[in-house]
């Protein structure tokens, strides 16, 4: 049992079959399939159900993840330490909101590839629920998203706190207004759009349509255009890009907290810790909607 069929395994699991693996990790199904045969044969177990549909986990595959999933990162972080200690840099892998990413990192990670402009940055961005996955599956690091966080196997704490309120086309000044237009949210798993259909049942306001978005770009672009609203940081309603076409509509006692967690089994490289400790000291940049 090596790290390379471990890679592998690990594949099959995120992919769902053999076809999808041999993807994630560049080879091909052939040799993915030789790769899990081997294994359980090493293990004297099988691993996996294989389906119709595609593969599922038996209980001893379950078990073998959670290791795996260690081993992998063990020796993902002594590459990290490594490379760092020769001065190489190593790697850094971020997941964040959208929101977060358009109005609070973009000074942070200009700061940080300043002062290490060794470290590769990757930066995906999605939905709170889909930061939260990335980090349990171990494909970021570090991760931005709505809290309050409770989950047994991440450790985090809040960075940032948002106000949020109703963004709505320049013009419309009230509640009642702006529920005759189409209420804008993001898909599926996006915290800002569980508690938009929260607040709107709370205040008995049922919206005439809602259409679901990707991206915050593409959001925005519609408000302005006058097609619906959304409930958003007032902090991305107020950037200066939007001044004229967007307001922000105040919404009693609606803040909401943004966390950074990690994986509470990872091994903190230096990248980590010096990310974290910009990301802590960008919280006395003055940011519209921080004040009070």
């Amino acid at each position: 049992m090596d790290t390379a069929s471990l890679r592998v395994f690990r594949a099959v699991v995120r992919g769902g079959s053999v076809v999808a693996a041999a993807d994630l990790v560049h080879s091909v199904p052939s040799n993915v399939s030789a790769r899990v045969r081997k294994l359980e044969d090493d293990l004297g177990a099988r691993l996996f159900v294989r389906e119709a549909r595609g593969m599922r986990l038996t209980p001893a595959g379950t078990v073998l993840l959670d290791f795996a999933e260690r081993i992998l990162a063990l020796t993902d972080a002594a590459r990290e330490a490594v490379g760092e200690a020769i001065g190489e840099g190593g790697e850094l892998r971020l997941a964040s909101m959208e929101t977060t990413a358009a109005i609070r990192l973009p000074p942070v990670l200009a700061e940080f590839h300043r002062r290490h402009p060794k470290t590769t940055l990757t930066l995906s961005t999605g939905t709170s629920e889909g930061q939260l996955d990335a980090v349990l599956e171990r494909r970021a690091d570090l991760a931005f998203l709505a809290g309050p966080v409770v989950h047994e196997r991440v450790i985090g704490a809040p960075v940032f706190v948002e106000e949020l309120v109703l963004a709505v086309p320049a013009g419309v000044t009230t509640v009642e207004e702006a529920n005759t237009r189409a209420m804008l949210v993001f898909r599926s798993g996006c915290a800002y759009r569980a508690r938009t259909e929260a607040w709107l049942r709370g205040a008995g306001l049922a919206p005439r349509r809602v259409m679901e978005f990707g991206t915050l770009d593409g959001l925005l672009g519609c408000v302005a255009a006058g097609m619906g609203v959304s409930l958003l940081p007032r902090a991305v309603v107020e950037r200066p890009r939007h001044a004229g076409q967007i307001e922000g509509l105040p919404i009693p006692n609606a803040r909401v907290e943004t966390w950074l967690i990690q994986h509470r089994d990872s091994v903190e490289t230096g990248a980590a810790r010096a990310f974290k400790a910009l990301v802590m000291a960008s919280r006395d940049f003055v940011l519209p909607g921080d004040a009070g």
